[in-house]
């Protein structure tokens, strides 16, 4: 019996409308679907770790002293290893200029000071995670005994308010 009442009720104010009008009522939701999409989102994460670094202080203001001390004993040992050849002078040059070199690569290797510090490194990766999320509701209501289908953005709750309106007939 109730059934009938709600019927005549829903039918009561369309029949006092004039052509043009419109009533506007609350009808009984009978379902309701949820449309998704899939989306994919790109997540940061930040990775943070350790490391060690090598640091390495070189000495200002080097010093003349290796590359002279190299030279003068290069010379010296070449110019006695050559004591008995014309090319005496010519010896004693050569193991000069190869003293003052080693000596000056000597020098430097003490005037460098080195050590170890841990220092932080980061980077950014990216994780991809898809996601459905809701961009409406597929909505079925009752009316006048049939069904009817319509879209919202929104979800309705138990009804829908639905505007009736009297058209005539072609």
């Amino acid at each position: 019996m109730k059934k009938h009442v709600f019927g005549l009720l829903l039918l009561a104010p369309a029949a006092t409308l004039a052509e043009g009008q419109y009533s506007v009522i609350e009808a009984p939701v009978v379902g309701v679907e949820p449309l998704v999409r899939t989306v994919t989102q790109r997540i940061p994460h930040e990775s943070c770790w350790d490391e060690r670094v090598r640091v390495v202080e070189r000495g200002r203001g080097h010093s003349a002293t290796p590359g002279i001390l190299g030279a003068v004993v290069g010379g010296t040992v070449a110019g006695a290893l050559g004591h008995n050849s014309r090319h005496q002078p010519v010896i004693a040059g050569a193991g000069a200029l190869l003293g003052a070199s080693v000596g000056h690569d000597v020098g430097h290797r003490r005037s460098e000071r080195s050590y170890y510090v841990t220092e932080q490194r980061c980077e950014v990766d990216y994780e991809l995670r898809d996601v459905e999320e809701v961009t409406g509701y597929r909505i079925s209501y009752r009316y006048g005994g049939n069904i009817y289908h319509t879209h919202s953005s929104r979800h309705p709750g138990d009804t829908i308010r639905v505007r009736i309106q009297l058209q005539p007939l072609d």
